[in-house]
């Protein structure tokens, strides 16, 4: 049932949660309102058809509220670190679990606020018929909101403008076109996408080579790929959000950043403890790389395992989303070239039978 719904109509939004969406039909929109606790447990279906659509109205909303709830988090997850690193005789195991659950808490909100201001602005989107005005839950974003309506904008026009495009233009003399193929022209691959995932297949590679060769050089290539690949991949996540991109790539985006703030975050905690431990890696430039290439050593079979088990998943990641993006622009190349082609000749709908 689930299989046939999604066959017949393309998905357009959907919510935090999933629990509510917005499809696109052959000539009307269908809205699937539902409400629950982890899974839905009521769902509402509304239908607009595109010829009756009003207006779609869109309005910004403030988002300073969710930008002060994680700031705040993350500066009293700060003051408990600076507490337990101040307080604590010793890294013992209370405070090394201390340490590793407000960091985690810190970490968690910085990654909350990276996502929300990476999204942009907030808003509300409405739908007016000559009956209802419905509010449109997953449409809360605003350049999400205006990419969707992009998509469906051409679409509601030609609906009221009483023209429709022959679905059998060998039949009836007119000309048609792989209407699929033609929509990805709507897409685009931001430049900086590929860059990033490239810098990630190499960050990913030397990262594992470190964990192996103990080299101070090798370290501090990976400490730099690190802050090159941070900000490829912010600059990556802000082009997509704002320009139309394949939900492919933005999903291995955003997989990319989890696992990039996993990658930091942990290593960040055994930074700490081992330092707390020996002072000595604390001193300099070279203290911090020593205590680096040392992980292994230091941090143990499980810190190592876990380490090559977040590398080898960004790796995995990285390669998905260069092939991905190599595959777009082929498609996007395809529908340029089908725009090229003669125009679709559109019939008016009394004259079809």
């Amino acid at each position: 049932m689930v299989k046939a719904f999604s066959d017949k109509y393309q998905p357009l939004a959907r919510d935090r949660f999933g629990f509510s969406s917005l499809w696109l039909g052959e000539d009307h929109l269908v809205y699937v309102k539902g409400s629950g606790f982890l899974l839905a447990f009521t769902e509402e279906y509304k239908r607009f058809r595109l010829s009756e659509i009003q207006a779609v109205n869109v309005a910004k909303t403030s988002r300073m509220g969710r930008i002060l709830l994680f700031t705040f988090g993350l500066l009293l997850a700060s003051l408990v670190i600076t507490l337990i690193l101040v307080t604590a005789d010793g890294m013992g195991s209370a405070a090394v679990i201390g340490l590793s659950l407000a960091f985690a808490f810190g970490l968690g909100s910085l990654a909350l606020l990276v996502r929300h201001l990476i999204l942009g602005p907030t808003c509300v989107c409405d739908i007016q018929t000559r009956l209802s005005r419905e509010r449109i839950i997953p449409l809360n974003r605003y350049h999400r909101t205006l990419e969707t309506l992009g998509r469906i904008d051409a679409r509601i026009r030609t609906s009221q403008a009483g023209v429709r495009v022959s679905a059998e233009g060998a039949r009836e003399g007119t000309t048609t076109i792989d209407d699929a193929a033609r929509g990805m022209g709507f897409f685009q691959v931001p430049a900086t996408v590929p860059i990033a995932f490239g810098s990630f297949v190499i960050f990913a590679l030397a990262g594992l080579a470190a964990l192996h060769l103990e080299s101070l050089g090798l370290t501090a290539f990976v400490l730099f790929l690190i802050l090159v690949g941070s900000l490829l991949l912010l600059l990556s996540l802000v082009s997509v959000v704002r320009k139309p991109t394949p939900e492919s790539l933005r999903t291995v985006l955003w997989l990319l950043l989890g696992l990039h703030f996993l990658v930091v975050g942990i290593g960040t905690v055994y930074y700490l403890v081992v330092a707390t431990r020996e002072p000595a890696y604390t001193v300099g430039f070279t203290g911090p790389l020593e205590a680096y290439t040392a992980l292994t050593a230091e941090g143990g079979f499980w810190l190592y395992a876990t380490f090559v088990g977040l590398l080898g998943a960004m790796l995995v990641s990285a390669v998905t989303g260069l092939v991905l993006a190599v595959k777009w622009r082929g498609k996007i190349r395809l529908a340029a070239s089908l725009s090229a082609s003669p125009a679709i000749v559109a019939t008016p709908a009394e004259e079809v039978e």
